[in-house]
């Protein structure tokens, strides 16, 4: 059997769920994200995107919280497996299949860009170019928020480590940071090491 390694096929994150490597995955939601959700108003934010959706945690509250929400995961697996949860807890949720560098060539657009565990997947230095698609699908006066993890300075990956700098001066080029914070609620295994952004176009 072939041996993947190249991040950048999909067919390599197929096999990380079907092997119970996604180590990423709380099966739960961020509580950092579900707390985040009560500051805003549905009405007014409502198309909220999840990227690297995963299996769908994330997605399924923000749509309990009254969201339109739309989940893209580059894993045919972490779609199949997400949707099906999603139909469990009854739960609308327009899943997408697609590669994230993908979405600056879609029509789609949001009120709130939302990811967690998604940089640390990519390649570090396609992490602009990522930005640049995210900005592509924003509103004007949309918010992109992301949880930054793993800042801990790992060697190699993924999950690859992210240096919260470098990536704030990448995020800048795009929109005006509003808030940043290190004392968030984060799950006891990964305090301190991830960092909470919020920018405004």
């Amino acid at each position: 059997m072939e041996q993947i390694t190249d991040i950048n096929r999909k067919e390599y994150w197929d096999v990380r769920y079907q092997e119970n490597s996604d180590h990423w995955n709380l099966k739960t939601p961020n509580p950092v994200f579900s707390q985040l959700l009560d500051k805003y108003d549905a009405k007014h934010n409502s198309q909220l995107l999840v990227a690297g959706s995963g299996k769908g945690y994330d997605a399924m509250q923000a749509s309990k919280k009254g969201f339109c929400v739309t989940a893209i995961d580059f894993s045919d697996e972490a779609i199949y497996t997400s949707t099906a949860l999603a139909e469990q807890e009854n739960v609308k949720i327009d899943f997408i299949n697609m590669d994230l560098f993908e979405l600056s060539n879609t029509d789609l657009k949001f009120d709130l860009v939302y990811e967690y565990t998604t940089f640390c997947a990519v390649d570090p230095r396609r992490i602009e170019e990522l930005l640049k698609n995210f900005n592509a699908v924003l509103n004007p006066g949309g918010r992109f928020i992301s949880v930054l993890f793993p800042i801990d300075g790992r060697i190699g990956g993924p999950p690859f480590s992210i240096d919260y700098l470098e990536f704030h001066k990448l995020a800048s080029q795009f929109w005006k940071l509003e808030y940043f914070s290190k004392d968030i609620n984060s799950v006891k295994p990964r305090k301190e090491k991830e960092y909470l952004f919020i920018y405004k176009k």
